[in-house]
């Protein structure tokens, strides 16, 4: 998956390097032009969050109203969602389709000569034998993260030493790596590992250590200030103590494998989490709480014009309508009653529509979510059990 999206990425990486010719800029530009592409989904994304977070109210009031009494709370959570027509696997989406684009990001960056370079894979494997036979020479040892990605560390040992890849039979591709240029500010070796304790401190040593902690510490500022905005929009949410710590240990996790890394991860990470930053700022500044109410209601206004139910809404009447047919054809009108009290009903007009009093309406309801759970467990292998409380 990762190499099979990192194809196309690896062009735009290739191209960023013949006009820039430095790996930094490149990167500078790769990220910039793959963050415009994956625009869209972010601002679907953060639409839905700010969404349900301005729809979080009304769920804090059911779970208050049934709080002892799951199996209710679940009948209303889906009525709620049903009638203000919001989806909540909508914010999650984005998610999943940005994920493996993030892979493919990820194979590009770490893998410099396979698409900046382009070099084949016959002669990449022989290089990587030779560098990690350099890493092992005289009772050495292979770098931790040499074996997943191999290439930046090839780049800076050939680099060092071009005369050690000499066996490669390959003078095109030795100079070609040898002539790769990826400095940063014409100093700083981005195959270089940022140290705590470096053999000299000097400018190229002070700025690989800043790099891992400079995306340490934007990551860190954008989950605070992801935090504030949310509890702006939404006071009365729960504070969820393990999730939000989980949020500041990433940051502090991503400094740690900088320090493990090649500079050009961490550099990339850096620039990365800094446009991440900005998008975001501007996003949390356009879809205020007011200016998401106002789209709810477009939302719903647009709905009702075409006569089209959302997402949850039709999911519902699919299962009043499976309901129906187990019911011989009987579709009980409204949302309401039960199958069972359905069949002991008399059909009032010959209609085949039947008419239930307003506590079988909201037994029916019932049924339809105990319906649903039951079909779910039958789907996955897991027993079914029915805790309604009525």
């Amino acid at each position: 998956m990762n190499r099979l999206i990192g194809v196309p990425l690896g062009l735009i990486m290739w191209l960023m390097y013949q006009i820039t010719n430095n790996y930094a800029w490149a990167i500078v530009l790769f990220t910039l032009i793959t963050k415009i592409l994956l625009f869209p989904l972010s601002v679907k994304q953060q639409k839905s969050t700010a969404a349900m977070s301005a729809f979080q109210p009304k769920l804090e009031q059911l779970k208050k109203q049934y709080a002892n009494n799951q199996q209710k709370l679940q009948e209303e959570q889906m009525k709620l969602y049903a009638e203000e027509g919001i989806n909540p696997m909508a914010s999650c989406l984005p998610l999943f389709i940005q994920f493996p684009i993030l892979i493919g990001i990820f194979d590009v960056v770490y893998r410099p000569i396979t698409h900046i370079i382009r070099a084949g894979n016959d002669v990449i494997t022989n290089a990587t034998k030779i560098c990690k036979g350099i890493f092992e020479a005289d009772g050495g040892s292979v770098p931790a993260y040499f074996n997943a990605r191999p290439e930046i560390y090839i780049v800076k040992e050939l680099q060092r030493n071009p005369a050690a890849f000499a066996e490669l039979n390959d003078p095109e591709f030795v100079d070609a790596v040898s002539n790769f240029n990826n400095k940063l500010f014409g100093i700083v070796d981005l195959g270089d590992i940022p140290s705590l304790h470096p053999d000299v401190w000097n400018a190229a040593a002070v700025i690989l250590l800043i790099i891992p902690i400079l995306s340490g510490l934007i990551q860190l500022f954008m989950t605070i200030y992801s935090q504030i905005r949310s509890k702006r929009m939404n006071p009365d949410a729960p504070n969820m103590a393990g999730m939000n710590m989980m949020l500041y240990v990433m940051p502090l996790f991503s400094v740690y494998i900088a320090f493990k890394y090649p500079a050009g991860i961490g550099f990339y990470w850096t620039i990365s989490s800094l446009f991440s930053c900005v998008q975001s700022m501007i996003l949390y500044n356009i879809y205020t709480p007011e200016y998401v109410a106002e789209l709810v209601e477009k939302d719903k206004q647009k709905r009702k014009k075409k006569n089209r139910p959302d997402l949850m809404a039709r999911y519902q009447q699919l299962l009043e309508e499976q309901a129906a047919q187990q019911n011989g054809g009987a579709k009980p009108s409204g949302s309401g009653g039960s199958v069972a009290a359905a069949k002991l009903s008399d059909d009032d007009e010959g209609t085949g529509e039947v008419k239930l009093s307003k506590a079988k309406q909201k037994e029916y309801e019932r049924m339809l979510i105990r319906e649903a759970r039951r079909r779910q467990a039958e789907k996955y292998g897991e027993e079914f059990i029915d805790d309604d409380d009525d």
